[in-house]
């Protein structure tokens, strides 16, 4: 089976870009989100991450060290809005991952927009591959 062609930075960077400023509890169930519909839609996960938790919730341990990349100065495009308490897309440019990603990403990013945290924190944890994804860890 081929590898991912993105990695789980890649997919938070264009989570970032998308929303302008994301809360890193909301970047962690929707990168769980995606990466079910693309299992369910392409039967390979977007790329493989940690899930820390427990059953009522969760942490992605890949977005700490985006934010730690971030305070040493390695992440020159992703800036801590403190005011906001988001994480904030401050280039120009665009992040650009494969189509078949960003089509998922999109649908899971407008789907859960109005969405509050618990109402979202909801739809993760009471999907039936919860438990399964906390005992395995993640996505590997």
């Amino acid at each position: 089976m081929e590898g991912p062609t993105v990695t789980v930075q890649d997919i938070m960077r264009y989570i970032i870009w998308r929303e302008g400023c994301a809360h890193p509890f909301r970047i962690s169930r929707s990168l769980v989100l995606a990466n079910w519909r693309a299992l369910d839609s392409t039967g390979k996960i977007m790329a493989p991450f940690g899930v820390e938790g427990f059953e009522a919730g969760f942490a992605v341990p890949e977005i700490e060290e985006i934010r730690t990349r971030m305070r040493e100065g390695r992440e020159p495009c992703v800036r801590m809005n403190e005011e906001r308490k988001c994480l904030q897309y401050v280039c120009r440019e665009p992040v650009v991952i494969p189509r078949e990603h960003s089509e998922i990403l999109d649908r899971v990013l407008e789907e859960t927009r109005g969405m509050d945290d618990v109402s979202l924190n909801r739809l993760v944890i009471r999907d039936p591959r919860y438990r399964e994804l906390l005992a395995r860890g993640g996505f590997r």
